[in-house]
């Protein structure tokens, strides 16, 4: 059996609006794989609330004490909600699972038969001094009381975030090994009742206890302590009355083999280990009851913050042993939260859900418009890097390293911070947007309030382009080209909150080169990068930005000056810029983009720059771009910046 589905009423972040829960849908719907979830997002996503939820529900094995409080209702002051709900529905059962919830199980016909499947639902309601609850069980809506040893049944195991995993395999009485312990097959009573057959582990306790009794002997004349118990005893003779003195031993204390198991400690080596490794140690301790072959219960295992105290390399080996491990859910279920964007690089989309406002948002194939080739592209090239996608208030894909160095720039000049919006810059290496847009796409068209822009270029040649033949695009051919194009992007790509942003002209570096702005200052960053590209050291000789600096004024007056009077003079100079030197040398479009920002960053006329970049057609995909996963431009506020 595994948690295949949770719903919430007004539990905390997610609310239905009304206390009448009973005929209320859920505020939340969360539906689980049998084998790996994986909830990820941002911080406040509602990660922890989910978990939360499962925990008073179910309960853990660690029979951990809490109770539901007034802040777990959804609100504040008088508008917090007086009721909430919680309920967990449980398929996958085999027969032998089944046996102990029969009275509360009902069944639902999948793929032509009758399978079983168990609801479990928790109601609580706000009084004046307290707050009363209800578990119950059932396929009505009434359901039953439930509680014993099917109560028992549904406890979950839980290791919470920055667990203290040394202190929770200390030896005492809440020790967590001696817990898991007690339920493993090897430690359970083999005749129950029999009082006169012990464990082996008591036996060997108590064959330690009779070496040191021997040891400690204060009769025997050749037993090493016993010196030390002739000086106890000689002391009680004097602290209590004639004749009733007791006589002190000296063993190992509880005898019985729940006092032994609580004693025992789990140590990885004699020196103290670290945080990572202790950490690894504990969750290899909970597999240990999760996965024994003779467990009867839910196997659903719940780790927060999976990446706690563990380097990227061990989190990759942690998740792909349980990835592998519990994949078709045969060996248990696991819900892990984290913020790692290497666990959610290398998670299938299949496991994750990622956690947004009040939504959840599962991405297996059922619940998105990503078809089998896109799930098959992302597995190969969704790195850590484009993996922040899903911690992003918005996104921006790009297909190159200088829209990727650019963009941030940019937007910092118009007052558009990305990092003050939460929007990441994914960039994705090649024009494959489809299989990342498509991400964000739900088959039932809900928004996940992520807006996504698209940014391409336009990718048609202009009329000054020749190919081998000598043969020019006419101005008809290069308008319905991009036409075309503009139609392509649009159809792919436009889709509730992704949208696409293409360059007005041709590529990024054509249209910067375009505007007479910014044409000498892009050529000198054009001829700084083939500079660095071939200084040996790395940094071009003393002198050489003096001399690039030359003849990037030299040029563009004498392109200028030459084509003065032709209509297209701007395309004459931005194809002098960008194809005959950039392409033809082949010049690091990369390393031109870093030198190009770095100037931009560098001025001390932000403001004049903010203007050029505001008005200028070939800048204006790239700030719609930005507007629209930041904040949209106001119209009046954008009349009066201009005027």
């Amino acid at each position: 059996m595994y948690l295949s589905e949770l719903k919430l009423w007004n539990f905390r972040k997610y609310s239905v609006g009304t206390d009448e829960i009973d005929d209320t849908a859920p505020s939340v719907t969360l539906a689980l794989n049998p084998g790996l979830n994986v909830l990820i997002g941002e911080n406040d996503s509602g990660k922890t609330a989910l978990v939360d939820a499962i925990r008073h529900l179910l309960g853990t094995q660690s029979r951990e004490w809490y109770r539901l409080e007034n802040t777990d209702f959804h609100g504040t002051g008088d508008n917090r909600a007086k009721r909430l709900k919680i309920e967990a529905v449980f398929r996958g059962f085999t027969n032998q699972e089944a046996a102990p919830f029969l009275e509360w199980m009902g069944f639902e016909e999948c793929k032509g038969k009758q399978e079983y499947v168990l609801a479990v639902r928790l109601t609580a309601e706000r009084k004046v001094s307290r707050i009363m609850v209800d578990l119950r069980a059932g396929p009505d809506p009434e359901g039953a009381p439930m509680d014993g040893e099917a109560r028992e049944l549904l406890r979950i195991t839980y290791l919470k975030p920055l667990r203290d995993a040394e202190g929770e395999l200390t030896p005492g009485r809440r020790s967590r090994l001696a817990q898991i312990l007690a339920a493993h097959k090897l430690f359970q009573e083999t005749t129950p009742g029999d009082q006169t057959k012990k464990h082996r582990l008591e036996e060997i306790v108590g064959e330690a206890n009779t070496a040191i009794r021997e040891y400690f002997s204060p009769t025997d004349e050749e037993a090493q302590g016993r010196e030390v118990m002739r000086a106890i005893n000689g002391f009680l003779e004097d602290f209590f009355p004639e004749g009733d003195s007791p006589t002190a031993k000296i063993n190992i204390s509880g005898g019985d083999l729940g006092e032994i198991l609580r004693r025992l400690a789990l140590v990885l080596e004699e020196n103290p280990a670290g945080l990572g490794s202790l950490n690894l140690l504990y969750i290899a301790v909970e597999l240990l009851l999760l996965q024994a072959s003779d467990f009867q219960g839910l196997r659903l295992g719940i780790v927060e913050e999976l990446e706690a105290h563990l380097h990227p390399q061990a989190q990759l080996r942690l998740i792909a042993f349980l990835g592998e491990h519990v994949a078709n859910g045969d060996k248990g279920q696991f819900i892990l939260t984290t913020h790692s964007t290497t666990l959610g690089a290398s998670i299938d989309l299949e496991n994750l859900v990622i956690c947004k406002g009040s939504k959840v948002f599962p991405m297996a194939p059922e619940f998105t418009r990503l078809d089998t080739k896109n799930f098959a592209f992302l597995k190969r090239f969704l790195d850590a890097t484009k993996a922040n996608l899903f911690f992003a208030r918005g996104v921006i894909l790009v297909e190159g390293d200088a829209e990727n160095l650019l963009l941030p720039t940019i937007a910092e000049i118009i007052d558009r911070p990305l990092h003050r919006y939460g929007v990441s810059v994914v960039n994705v290496g090649s024009t494959a947007f489809l299989h990342y847009a498509k991400i964000f796409t739900r088959n039932d068209a809900q928004g996940m309030g992520i807006p996504v822009a698209v940014v391409t270029d336009m990718d048609v040649k202009p009329e000054e382009w020749q190919d081998k033949d000598g043969k020019s695009p006419t101005a008809e051919e290069v308008t319905t080209a991009r036409e075309k194009r503009l139609k392509w992007a649009h159809d792919a790509f436009d889709d509730a909150g992704t949208r696409a942003f293409v360059a007005s002209t041709w590529t990024l570096e054509y249209d910067i080169a375009l505007e007479s702005a910014f044409a000498k200052l892009f050529y000198e960053s054009v001829l700084w990068a083939e500079k660095l590209s071939n200084a040996k050291t790395g940094e071009p000789q003393e002198g050489k930005a003096d001399d690039v600096k030359t003849k990037a004024e030299a040029d563009v007056a004498s392109w200028e000056k030459e084509w003065s009077t032709d209509p297209r003079r701007r395309q004459r100079v931005a194809f002098a810029i960008y194809k005959k030197t950039m392409l033809d040398k082949d010049i690091s479009k990369a390393i031109t983009a870093q030198v190009f920002s770095g100037r931009l960053a560098g001025s001390t006329k932000k403001d004049k720059l903010a203007a050029v970049i505001l008005k200028s057609n070939h800048f204006k995909y790239l700030v719609d771009a930005i507007c629209h996963v930041t904040k949209p431009r106001d119209a009046e506020a954008a009349d009066a910046f201009d005027q």
